[in-house]
């Protein structure tokens, strides 16, 4: 842990370094808070220590200019004053202290305060990951581990106003799997989530860059959205798509296309008078005609 010392009396200052450091945190030492701007600046720093009566900034304004630079972070800063009454008390939270330790300091108490902070900081960071868990797991389909439709509409709004902004091509490609029902009946519904998940890894496999989303869009159909691709890009990775699941070779005695599983796939690109909803029905528009050509091909139009 990288803890902050901020304190203009280099004997205090060394003193509060060895209580720290015999902890085994590492300190950044400040002797004022300039110095304490510029290394917060330049480093990680888990928790400070800051001296609130300083020459130049004190530490109130040192808080508050970095409580400024976190925005929506925590890091847990603690208050060393040698004065004690409730407005002092008061003023310091208000700028953006964590807690108040006094002068002289007190190495075994300054020692559980940090023990402290660093148990809450742990916590928060915990809480943190585990919001950003349920985050990812909200758009995320459990099936396929694909993104979910919820998923994908965020990604396609974003990418939406993206091209608006810098005028690029977006492009989406609808992908339906032929004659699935026949396989789920037939096959059964154990048989039919596993040959989900193949077709799902092999669409994922066959996309070549991370700003692509594959997406589950609702039972047996699936989505790509292609940023920054015009219609004769997304033909050709369409035309990838539909290889990489022809070529997994997943058994279907069922489908009047083919002996295995394969994929119809329309492709569409956003015009400008376009509104979102309508690229999408231009793509299902297009994988409509794919299935009344025969199934097991991609079809576009000419922008």
């Amino acid at each position: 842990m990288n803890v902050m010392v901020v304190e203009d009396s280099r004997a205090i200052r060394n003193l509060v370094t060895a209580y720290v450091e015999e902890m085994g945190f590492r300190v950044l030492p400040a002797e004022d808070g300039a110095a304490a701007l510029d290394l917060f600046s330049q480093h990680s720093i888990d928790l400070i220590l800051m001296d609130v009566e300083m020459p130049g900034i004190n530490g109130f304004e040192v808080t508050r200019r970095m409580r400024a630079r976190l925005r929506n972070d925590w890091l847990p800063i603690i208050f060393l004053s040698s004065k004690s009454s409730d407005q002092h008390f008061i003023d310091g939270i208000q700028a953006g202290g964590d807690a108040y330790l006094a002068k002289p300091v007190n190495g075994p108490v300054l020692q559980s305060m940090v023990r402290a902070m660093g148990r809450i900081a742990a916590m928060r960071d915990d809480l943190v990951k585990a919001n950003k868990e349920l985050e990812r797991m909200a758009h995320v389909d459990i099936l396929t581990d694909l993104t979910n439709r919820r998923g994908f509409m965020a990604a396609y709004m974003r990418e939406w106003a993206r091209s608006n902004r810098d005028g690029t091509p977006l492009s989406i490609v609808l992908i339906d799997i032929d004659y699935f029902k026949g396989y789920n009946d037939n096959y059964g519904h154990l048989e039919g989530d596993a040959c989900l998940r193949r077709v799902a890894r092999a669409l994922a496999n066959a996309v070549m860059r991370p700003a692509d989303v594959v997406a589950r869009f609702g039972g047996e159909e699936f989505v790509v959205l292609l940023p920054n691709t015009d219609l004769a890009g997304a033909s050709d990775v369409a035309e990838r798509l539909r290889a990489a699941v022809e070529n997994v070779g997943i058994k279907h005695e069922f489908s009047s296309v083919a002996t295995h599983v394969t994929i119809s796939v329309g492709v569409a690109q956003k015009r400008p008078e376009m509104a979102p909803e309508l690229l999408l029905s231009s793509a299902d528009e297009f994988l409509y005609k794919a299935k009344e050509r025969g199934r097991n091909n991609v079809c576009s139009a000419p922008d």
